[in-house]
């Protein structure tokens, strides 16, 4: 089952949030270490280093961060969904997973829609999927959001402690789920993103375009491929695919980022074709790759708009900032998906019995800048 959300319009009748509280990903960036660690040492793990720990506490209390303890239950058989700790694993994928800006804002998403229900979270990042977090193994959560790798496959629970532990909770995957693995999904519609990136590059006069996918079997930019290619069909464009080959073998932890040598071989292979075949727009899939592509057209000296248009997509305001001409980009609302992820766990918790997997897709937006030339 799916369902759509749609981000609230702004305007004089829209809700106004109060001031965020600082979160534990914001209190992991002020110290220099990884959103884990802080975790660790606010749960007093003897692993940390005793400077690593002043360090955290110096930038909690900077930044004014308090966490929140668990309510007590003010009766018997009280609201689980909404007293609760969660935790959010994060794994198979290196430490830098957690560090993307798009991941970042939907993990504050989370925290801040735990905080305003007085709850905790309990964070984990075990890129090789080799341990338990002690708060499984001691049942200190009720439920789980899943950060995994979006190429690949989970292994069995047979095969893994760590999957075994997470089957034991009602569980809610974040921003993509492995092909083989159960469990509700929030993310993004990437069929209403291609149809956006499709409908724009037509209204710009493009008709030759090309999906560049320099990580296959990534499960999102696979799902983005299918849609791009599905929506420039519907405008009668001349689609193409510039892909990499597939890995051979995929070994935890897999790359959070895109091999440079991938991308430079694909704007390699665009500028073989002839001129008058050659696609002349882009859509790439994530902004992490866009500015890799937009570093290496500028040593072949050439320059996006004017010997390409790119379409990127996350709007990671952090990474493509810097990048001239301004890139158009694919908002996903993260912040949103974090919120909603939290809302889905919560009826999830509320409703085990029920064995369907429900998707949650929230409806992206285009940022239109200066990176798709009028043909």
């Amino acid at each position: 089952m799916t369902k759509t959300k749609t981000p609230p319009k702004s305007g004089k009748n829209a809700s106004v949030r109060a001031k965020p509280r600082a979160t534990i990903t914001e209190v992991a960036k002020a110290a220099g270490v990884a959103t884990g660690t802080v975790s660790r040492v606010f749960n007093n793990h003897a692993d940390v280093h005793e400077d690593i720990r002043a360090r955290v506490h110096a930038a909690a209390a900077k930044l004014g961060y308090v966490r929140l303890r668990q309510r007590k239950r003010s009766r018997a058989g009280g609201d689980r969904s909404k007293t609760g700790n969660i935790g959010v694993v994060c794994f198979g994928m290196e430490d830098a997973l957690v560090h993307l800006p798009v991941v970042s804002t939907a993990l504050q998403g989370i925290e801040r829609s735990l905080s305003a229900e007085g709850r905790s979270v309990l964070f984990a990042n075990i890129p090789d999927g080799e341990r338990v977090p002690p708060f499984l193994t001691d049942d200190h959560v009720s439920g789980l959001i899943l950060k995994g790798p979006n190429q690949g496959t989970i292994p069995a629970a047979a095969q893994s402690e760590l999957v075994r532990s997470i089957n034991r909770y009602p569980h809610v995957w974040l921003m993509g789920r492995p092909l083989n693995a159960r469990g509700d999904h929030v993310n993004f519609s990437t069929l209403q993103a291609g149809q956006l990136v499709a409908e724009h590059l037509h209204e710009k006069g493009h008709r030759r375009v090309a999906f560049f996918n320099p990580k296959p079997g990534q499960v999102q930019f696979e799902q983005l491929k299918a849609a791009f290619y599905i929506a420039t069909n519907q405008f009668g464009l001349e689609y193409s695919l510039l892909e990499a080959p597939p890995p051979d073998k995929r070994v935890w932890p897999l790359p959070a980022i895109t091999l440079l040598d991938n991308v430079r071989d694909l704007i390699e292979k665009w500028a073989a074709i002839p001129a008058k075949k050659r696609p002349t727009a882009l859509f790439v899939p994530s902004d992490r790759t866009a500015v890799q592509l937009y570093s290496i057209l500028n040593q072949m000296g050439l320059h996006v708009a004017k010997d390409v248009s790119v379409i990127s997509c996350n709007n990671e305001e952090s990474l493509v900032m810097n990048l001239h001409p301004a890139v158009t980009t694919v908002d996903v609302q993260a912040d949103l998906i974090g919120h909603l992820t939290v809302d889905q766990l919560s009826w999830r918790v509320e409703h085990p019995e029920i064995d369907q997997d429900i998707q949650v897709l929230v409806t992206p937006s285009l940022v239109v800048r200066d990176s798709v030339a009028q043909l």
